[in-house]
């Protein structure tokens, strides 16, 4: 990370790349949490693996109010996006749920804690995620592991962690 700063004291964070504002972004949050003034961790990673995906792909990113997908590509194709930072839970960790399989096809991005550097990518069809799916009524919708989309899935990381770069 930089030290430069802006007329107020503070980082210059045009200066940071992705990956250091998403760390630094951790760092607040975990403060936040040590001193009880959040309870959750939610992050901006899902915005952003949207917007790797697009990258890598092309396209446009959906509004978000948009059902079942994230990025219409040029083609018309429609992907919906799922991405997770890795938790102590490792693979049995799930993403978001699934309240429809109105897409394409579905990428999952997998981030390393602390570091955010991509850790793996998988790309499945609604027809290989529908029956892996667990559906839960707490949630309303199909969890899927991270273990069971690895099952299915075809590696897509070299792929996405080109695109990653390219957002620096």
């Amino acid at each position: 990370m930089t030290t430069d700063r802006t007329a107020d004291g503070l980082p210059d964070l045009t200066r940071f790349g992705v990956r250091d504002l998403l760390r630094l972004e951790a760092e607040i949050n975990a403060e936040f949490r040590t001193r009880e003034l959040v309870r959750t961790n939610n992050k901006p990673l899902g915005d952003i693996a949207e917007c790797i995906v697009r990258e890598a792909r092309g396209g446009v990113l959906e509004p978000n109010s948009t059902k079942s997908h994230d990025v219409t590509t040029d083609d018309g194709r429609r992907i919906q996006v799922k991405a997770m930072g890795r938790r102590t839970l490792g693979r049995s960790a799930v993403f978001s749920p699934f309240r429809s399989f109105d897409f394409d096809t579905a990428v999952f991005l997998v981030f390393a804690p602390a570091t955010f550097h991509l850790a793996e990518a998988w790309e499945a069809t609604p027809a290989e995620i529908e029956p892996i799916a667990r559906f839960s009524r707490h949630v309303n919708g199909h969890l899927l592991s991270l273990t069971r989309i690895a099952g299915v899935g075809r590696d897509v990381t070299a792929e996405m962690s080109a695109a990653y770069a390219a957002l620096d």
